[in-house]
Parts: C-alpha cells; sequence; structure tokens
C-alpha cells in the first residue's frame, strides 16, 4: 500500500494591538496578541496560511481576563504597552462617546457596528490616533469574522484598512499576507510581507512567512535566506520551525536547482534537465490536466491558480523530501512525485496525482482538516467510490482478531504522519477511506466537502452533523455494522 502525507499548517505568533481610549481618559489597556496557528510536522511544513484565530479577551489595567476564551492550545499573549492616558486636542465628548459605543459593540461581537461608529468619530477628527488605531482594530475584529463565514475578500479589504489606519501594527499586514498564500496570490503576499519588514526589520514571523512564499514561487535561495533571518530573529515556536523549515528547503534545493520548469494554463511542472526529465515534463503534462479535470468534475470545486509539481528521480525524492521509503507521492502546497518507469508507471503516478490533488483541495477548504477525513477523500479520489469497504475488510481478515480489529475513530491521530509503524499507517489510511467512501455513498460528494469545509472553524463532530444531519457516533455505529457484516 502507498501512503501519502499532508502537511499541516505551522505556528505564527503575531501580536495585534488591542483597543485603546482617547488620551483624556485616565486609566490605560494592554495591548493582546493574537495566534495564527501553525502546526508543524517531521517530514514537511505545508505553506499555506489556516483561517484567523479568534481574538483573544480584553484586558483590564491589572492584565487580568475579562471574559474572552482564549481557546485551546492558546499561549499567554505578548505583552506591549497601552496607550498611556493624557489629553489629546480635537478629542470631544462626541467622539468619546462614539467611542465607548464602538467598545461595547466589539463587546457584544458586532465588530461591523463598531467598524460604523469608529468610522465617523475618525470623520470628526482624522488626527486623532488613538481612534485611528481603535478603528483598525474593529476592522481586524470584523476581517476575522469574514474569514470564519468564507468572505476572503471582504477579510482582505479589512485587513488592509487595518494597516492603512495604523501601518505600526504589523501583525495586521502579516494576517493579509497569511490569507493571501491562503488562496496563492503570493505576489500580493510578497508585498504585504515586505511592507512589514521595511518597518519591522526584525520581524521573525514575517521573515518565516515570506519564506514560505518565495518557496512557493520556486525562489529557493531567496527562502533559504529569508528562514535564516527568522532563526536570527526568532524565539521559542518560530525559531523552530524557520529552522526545520530551513533543513528542508536545503534538501530540495540540493536537488532542485537545476530543474527545467514547464508552465501551463493549469500547472507549473518541474523536473530534471537530463533527457528522461524533460520527457517526463512533455508527456505527463496531458496526463495531468486530464486527471486534475477528473477530480474537480466529481467533487465540484476548481482550483484557480496553478498547481506546481515537482517530479523526482525515486532516489532524489528520498533525498528532497526525507519521506518513509513507502511513500508514494507528497503535497506540502507543492505536489511531489517520484517517477520511475514513466511507460509502466503511467496508471500509477496517475492515482498518486489524483490522491495529492485532492489533499490540495482541502487544504483550501480546512487547512488543519483531520487525517480521517483528509486522507479518506484522498484515497476515494485516487481508487474510486466503492473500493474502501472491500479493502478495509480484506486488511483485517489478515489481522489476528479479525474483523474485531477495528479501530474506533475516535483512536486515530489527528495526523497520520504522527504514525510510524507501517501496520498502524496501513490501518489508519483503510479505516479513513472505507469510511469516508460510506459517507459518500451515504450522503454524497457534496455532504463530505461540506463536513470539510466546516472544520476549518469547527470540530469534528458538530461540523459533520451539520454537513450531514447525522451524528458521527450514530453513522460511526452503521459503519461499524456494516464492516462485521460485509461479505
Amino acid at each position: 500500500m502507498s501512503t501519502r502525507l499532508l502537511a499541516a499548517v505551522t505556528v505564527l505568533v503575531i501580536a495585534v494591538a488591542a483597543w485603546s481610549v482617547p488620551r483624556q481618559v485616565a486609566h490605560r489597556e494592554s495591548r493582546r496578541a493574537e495566534l495564527a496557528e501553525r502546526a508543524h510536522t517531521p517530514d514537511a511544513t505545508a505553506l499555506a496560511a489556516k483561517a484567523l484565530q479568534p481574538a483573544l479577551g480584553w484586558r483590564d489595567e491589572t492584565g487580568a481576563d475579562t471574559g474572552a476564551d482564549t481557546g485551546a492550545g492558546t499561549t499567554p499573549p505578548a505583552h506591549v504597552a497601552g496607550f498611556a492616558g493624557g489629553s489629546a486636542s480635537g478629542s470631544s465628548d462626541e467622539i468619546q462617546d462614539l467611542n465607548e459605543r464602538a467598545r461595547a459593540a466589539l463587546d457584544a461581537g458586532r465588530p461591523a457596528e463598531a467598524v460604523m461608529l469608529l468610522e465617523s468619530a475618525h470623520q470628526l477628527d482624522p488626527s486623532e490616533a488613538v481612534i485611528r488605531g481603535n478603528l483598525a482594530y474593529a476592522y481586524y475584529k470584523r476581517a476575522l469574522i469574514m474569514v470564519e463565514q468564507r468572505h476572503d475578500d471582504q477579510a482582505l479589504a479589512d485587513l488592509g484598512r487595518a494597516s492603512e489606519l495604523d501601518p505600526e501594527e504589523a501583525g495586521y499586514g502579516v494576517h493579509r499576507a497569511q490569507l493571501l498564500l491562503r488562496r496563492y496570490r503570493l505576489t500580493e503576499a510578497e508585498t504585504d510581507l515586505r511592507a512589514v519588514l521595511a518597518r519591522h526589520a526584525t520581524r521573525a514571523d514575517a521573515q518565516l512567512l515570506l519564506g514560505d512564499v518565495l518557496n512557493l514561487q520556486d525562489r529557493l535561495p531567496e527562502a533559504l535566506a529569508a528562514y535564516t533571518l527568522a532563526e536570527v530573529n526568532g524565539e521559542g515556536e518560530v525559531k523552530r520551525v524557520a529552522d526545520e523549515a530551513h533543513r528542508r528547503t536545503s534538501r530540495q534545493y540540493a536537488v532542485e536547482q537545476d530543474y527545467l520548469t514547464d508552465t501551463t494554463d493549469a500547472f507549473v511542472i518541474r523536473h530534471p534537465r537530463d533527457a528522461d526529465g524533460t520527457q517526463w515534463g512533455t508527456r505527463l503534462g496531458g496526463i495531468l490536466e486530464r486527471a486534475r479535470a477528473e477530480v474537480c468534475n466529481a467533487l465540484g470545486y476548481y482550483p484557480r491558480e496553478r498547481t506546481t509539481v515537482v517530479l523526482y528521480p525515486p532516489e532524489s525524492f528520498q533525498q528532497a523530501t526525507a519521506a518513509h521509503e513507502w511513500v508514494g507521492g507528497l503535497f506540502d502546497r507543492k505536489i511531489r512525485l517520484p517517477i520511475g518507469d514513466l511507460d509502466r508507471e503511467q496508471e500509477r503516478i496517475e492515482e498518486a496525482f489524483r490522491h495529492e490533488f485532492a489533499h490540495l483541495i482541502v487544504s483550501q477548504l480546512a487547512p488543519q482538516c483531520p487525517s480521517l477525513a483528509n486522507e479518506g477523500l484522498a484515497q476515494v479520489v485516487e481508487h474510486g467510490r466503492g473500493q474502501g469497504m472491500a479493502r478495509l475488510v480484506a486488511y483485517l481478515e489478515t489481522r489476528p482478531t479479525g474483523r474485531a480489529a477495528l479501530p474506533q475513530l475516535v483512536t486515530l491521530p489527528d495526523s497520520f504522519i504522527t504514525l510510524t509503524d507501517r501496520d498502524q499507517v496501513s490501518m489508519a489510511y483503510l479505516v479513513s477511506f472505507a469510511f469516508v467512501d460510506h459517507v459518500m455513498s451515504m450522503h454524497g460528494s457534496g455532504a463530505v466537502l461540506r463536513w470539510i469545509e466546516d472544520m476549518a472553524t469547527a470540530e469534528m463532530e458538530p461540523a459533520y452533523k451539520a454537513a450531514t444531519n447525522r451524528s458521527l457516533s450514530d453513522e460511526e455505529k452503521l459503519f461499524r455494522e456494516m464492516v462485521l457484516t460485509a461479505p
């Protein structure tokens, strides 16, 4: 069995200023840090941005939380001094009133209302820096909701407005660049990041993200330079991820530095310079175009950006990816495929591409989608519908306890990349294949895509219920019965 890897999104800690009050108000507010999660994997790191995370809560003068839920896995916010008390020319009772009403609207989860109120205050006194800062923060908060509702264009506009109002707050620009990267708008993401770094030259998270953007543009030497700066300037998780990104990219560059590039309407195909490699680029273009169309038509989802596909001789694939020997392809925002005998392996190559292209689609819908759904969908796309149950049953019959060895879904790890035992890998992949195949047969491919898409902002079980109108536990119970009784 050929298994494949999907890297998750890496961790960026992005500090974003919180609320301030006009200078004549006597108290201070501290700024708050924001998190945009990036989960790391040992073999590869997906070069894409996760949906922006909800902002952390208000803090009072003592630094105590005032009721916001920071969510699981967050870290304490970085301390940045709030705005000092004092007087400000141009502040008025009307501006103060608009400001406090806007704060109340944000506390109530109505950032659109806060934007409207603060725009009115800003028009009354465009020079009032505190109002500008608060208006930027309100736009940022509205952008978070727009991302959650998948209105990415509006979120990008709001983040752009936030950066315009408060250009010294680097977090707005970095968040916007993450969202642009998620949509493969790489030139714009690079522009935003370079603007941030022009003002904050040692901002390590921006340097790390810039490395990712440059890597996706196949500008590997520049990416390595950006990762080096992130290593030098970063701390903790950012420094660790930058170090591993540098080592991974160094392996890739050692193999790919002399590669040729063929560009089509749908693909950027990179391949060796020798005669065999040139033939790969020419002959595989049509095969990949056909496979792409099959996947898009089956799932009803059509990525607009070109997909980068990197082709390697088998030994170079191992060198570049450091993947396990059983890995038949890899997706880390580029599709990486080992190519042996093209004439004999054309069917395998096409299957491997379909699998990895399904991962690309999932990465756009829900960058941190659990492997149960992610790998399950990829295998259905790879092998076709109606195959999962038979393959799982055949494998279970080889186990000492037979079909009783079927694991509970909850015991499967969120990322199969953490599995190192080949039997565990086989079991996890086959269970995910059979389960997603089962869900498709019961509810259709549209329900599976809605389930995956909803997991961008919700946990697996409530997302499943919303997509299928059936609880995941009830579905699993039916699935297990079908496994135990299948011929």
